[in-house]
């Protein structure tokens, strides 16, 4: 099991489809897309875990500013590898630590079974599994989208619109038919700012002329108001 820790800054906003489609052609000309999408827009699924008392909900709801999230994530259901993330917030910095399982690994976590993450040679791991120890946590949210994603050196800086998001109170993380519903009847796209230390001020001032008021967005908060 691999690991990877990140702290960095994240701003996020919530955007109608006009302005989606005039940020993405602004950021087309000043950036490159990321990796992943050189092809396009990829599939993103995550499955949130919260405890019985819906903690992460309650707090994201009441705007604590510290505050966190557990969940699996994987880029295509037939994925052999699944990340387990354990994303912290504290005001706008978000620190991130993730840890690759198998599905089988996965399919334990989704069924309850999270011994093994206590024989885990990573820190990831072993946080992951005092959550669930402590907490009782289950699955609450699938949620899915697509994402578009633009990158730069400076600032280790990352762009990402994500559009499609949809929802379904399911723990089925690798079936491709889960009927899942469409936050705001799909039709809002969720910016993501990410960077290390600053944002360049060109980027800055092409962000405020499509997106002029920053939010606070999450989509499990979304699509934990819209299931249940």
């Amino acid at each position: 099991m691999s690991e990877i820790t990140v702290q960095r800054h994240e701003e996020k906003y919530l955007l109608n489809p006009l302005q989606a489609a005039e940020l993405e052609r602004l950021l087309g000309g000043l950036l490159h897309p990321d990796e992943f999408s050189q092809k396009g827009a990829y599939y993103i699924r995550s499955l949130y875990f919260d405890a019985p008392d819906d903690v992460d909900y309650h707090n994201k709801i009441r705007g604590v500013s510290q505050r966190q999230k557990l969940r699996l994530r994987l880029y295509d259901v037939n994925s052999p590898a699944v990340k387990l993330e354990i994303k912290n917030k504290r005001g706008s910095l978000s620190f991130k630590q993730t840890a690759t399982l198998t599905r089988d690994q996965a399919q334990r976590l989704v069924a309850g079974d999270y011994g093994f993450l206590l024989q885990e040679p990573n820190d990831t791991a072993r946080r992951a599994c005092t959550f669930f120890l402590r907490e009782s946590r289950r699955p609450a949210a699938l949620v899915d989208y697509e994402r578009t994603a633009f990158a730069a050196p400076v600032a280790q800086v990352r762009i990402t619109l994500d559009r499609n998001i949809r929802a379904a109170k399911s723990a089925a993380l690798f079936d491709p038919g889960v009927p899942c519903v469409g936050l705001h009847s799909g039709g809002v796209c969720v910016l993501e700012v990410k960077y290390d230390g600053f944002l360049p001020g060109y980027l800055r001032g092409v962000l405020s002329s499509a997106a002029p008021q920053r939010l606070s967005v999450s989509k499990y908060e979304m699509a934990r108001s819209l299931l249940y």
